[in-house]
């Protein structure tokens, strides 16, 4: 499908350019977004004449954006849900929770599910890095933390430290494994099927 894109897209281009994207993505989220609009000649017609009003809103849309990074940088998101003992959580999280406990926070409604990336929907308390993108040119990370209440916080973020520990000192250690010991092993085999073939011929 050829669009308009009315939005500096990131990967996509920038406004005024016209791009050939899949039907579901234009149709399901670009155009609904008001990220662009179909292709026609009459349409890019109207285009033109709006170019400068689509490049304010644009501009517009970045300093929110800009606003949105620096009302939340430096803080976690909480969100509190019920679970079972072992941590699974009766029902998840999804990026509309998200995108509403981010607006919570910075006290206004500039963030929508569609500016959170989340792969699949959590259903396990835990600590989750989720990426923000409210505008193209402004994306980042937050810490996420799904728990059954704020006393349980501490625990998580301990767990998260220790976790994130364990898996540095492993990738350690099988960079060790992997570099070092099969060279040795190689050596070694080379000797001993050498020796073998000495005997052998001795014999």
């Amino acid at each position: 499908m050829k669009i308009i894109l009315i939005s500096t897209i990131s990967n996509l281009g920038k406004i005024g350019d016209v791009v050939e994207v899949k039907n579901g993505y234009a149709k399901n989220f670009l155009i609904p977004n008001k990220k662009a609009i179909c292709f026609t000649e009459n349409s890019y017609k109207v285009f033109e004449s709006r170019k400068q009003e689509f490049e304010q809103e644009n501009r517009k849309n970045l300093d929110v954006a800009t606003k949105v990074k620096q009302g939340i940088s430096g803080k976690d998101i909480v969100i509190i849900k019920n679970a079972s003992d072992d941590g699974r959580l009766y029902g998840s999280v999804n990026s509309a929770d998200i995108a509403s406990k981010v607006n919570e926070i910075i006290g206004a409604k500039n963030v929508s599910r569609s500016d959170v990336f989340l792969k699949k929907p959590i259903k396990e308390i835990g600590v989750y890095q989720v990426k923000l993108t409210p505008h193209s040119e402004v994306s980042f990370d937050v810490r996420l933390i799904v728990t059954r209440s704020e006393s349980e916080i501490e625990a998580l973020l301990a767990a998260d430290r220790k976790g994130s520990k364990s898996a540095d000192k492993s990738e350690t250690v099988g960079e060790e494994v992997v570099v070092e010991e099969p060279v040795e092993k190689v050596k070694n085999s080379k000797k001993t099927r050498v020796k073998k073939s000495e005997e052998d011929r001795i014999a």
